[in-house]
């Protein structure tokens, strides 16, 4: 039907058809849609996307200690990559876009209009340009990145903490976990995953007087809804790559797509940052084991001058406020265990917060970190 009615369209660009044959037309199109409509809905409610609340991926990480320690939110788990964060501190590392953009694999786009019908129920969706990791760190000369979209992101990585039943089955017509997990329960490569791997960026940003800037997500937030996530949190996007090539190191490329994050989300310019650096990265378990890349950032402004600004109204749909916290002493800090390095707020932490103060109690100890001096200054001063 639907190749009669384009080979109809076709036929009346170039000569004028009979007018009964274009009311039939035009009758058979709206018969189609209908039909379409019809058999979407009836779909949808023979598709059910279940959660695994539940599952707190213990297996995993206990198959996971060679790269490095867990890392727990509230709601979330994840891995410290600590031997690859000890590199990305000590050297460049080069990184390449790759041509060709992520393609979801056959069966996972089988599903992806009922899961992005099914998402466009409980929040606000889009499908925005974002690159994603194809390699991992070390395991290359370069790092390996591709253009991809929003909406690969969630039809592949979103899908990992879910499974799919159809009704009328006894078992899953995908189970989520297959999508991170080899069949020893190791967790599948960068470079052998089928998924998106969006590559997620944040940075805590530090005031002058030694506060930590934290921002209050909303619950329409498709990050972590409802959550105090870092300074500046979000993806890497085609435009933080270096327009000069000599400048493309995986450190570069995160650290633009933090600030630009930051300044986003705090309503900053770039003469109140002064400097940044990325610290480390992790695995967010919980989001189909995604890559995320977290950096600090020094600012030129007081906590005080912090609260006098109020988020961008293109950004109050996602940021309900920013505001500065106090850090525990430095002597307590302890990365397997990030939250006790905040002194109120521990059970609202995200993910991507808990990631970025694990790396920071883990680099703090290395002098070699060209922030460090100046950080310690603002946090005992």
């Amino acid at each position: 039907m639907g190749l009669v009615l384009a080979s109809f369209g076709l036929a009346t660009s170039l000569v004028s058809l009979p007018r009964p044959v274009s009311v039939v037309a035009g009758l058979a199109g709206a018969t189609l849609s209908l039909m379409e409509t019809r058999a979407n809905r009836r779909r949808a409610r023979e598709v059910r996307f279940q959660p695994r609340k539940g599952d707190t991926y213990r297996d995993v990480i206990s198959n996971s200690v060679d790269l490095g320690p867990s890392v727990e939110s509230s709601r979330d788990v994840g891995i410290l990559l600590s031997r690859e964060n000890a590199e990305l501190r000590k050297r460049p590392i080069r990184a390449v876009v790759q041509r060709g953009d992520y393609k979801l694999p056959r069966d996972l786009k089988t599903w992806s209009l009922d899961y992005l019908t099914h998402r466009a129920k409980t929040g606000k969706i889009y499908n925005d340009g974002a690159l994603c990791l194809t390699s991992d760190l070390l395991s290359e000369d370069v790092v390996k990145l591709r253009a991809g979209r929003y909406f690969d992101f969630m039809c592949s990585n979103l899908l990992a903490p879910l499974d799919i039943w159809e009704v009328g089955r006894k078992s899953p017509a995908l189970r989520g976990r297959d999508l991170i997990l080899d069949p020893d329960g190791r967790l599948i490569s960068f470079k052998r995953s089928r998924l998106a791997n969006l590559i997620g960026v944040s940075t805590l940003a530090f005031t002058t007087d030694g506060q930590l800037l934290v921002v209050a997500q909303t619950d329409e937030n498709i990050g972590s809804p409802g959550l105090l996530a870092p300074s500046g949190s979000g993806a890497l996007e085609p435009e933080d790559v270096p327009a000069d090539p000599a400048d493309w190191t995986i450190q570069k490329i995160a650290m633009n797509g933090a600030e630009r994050e930051l300044r986003e989300e705090c309503h900053l310019t770039e003469r109140d940052i002064k400097d940044s650096s990325l610290i480390g990265h992790g695995r967010w378990i919980s989001r189909g084991a995604m890559p995320e890349f977290c950096a600090v950032t020094l600012l030129n402004l007081t906590g005080d001058q912090v609260l006098d600004r109020s988020p961008r109204r293109v950004e109050r749909y996602y940021v309900h406020e920013f505001m500065p916290v106090g850090l525990a002493p430095r002597r307590l800090w302890d990365p397997s265990r990030p939250l006790e390095m905040l002194l109120q707020h521990r059970q609202a932490v995200s993910w991507p917060l808990a990631l970025g103060l694990a790396c920071l109690a883990e680099c703090i100890t290395d002098e070699s970190w060209p922030l460090r001096n100046e950080l310690v200054a603002r946090l005992e001063g």
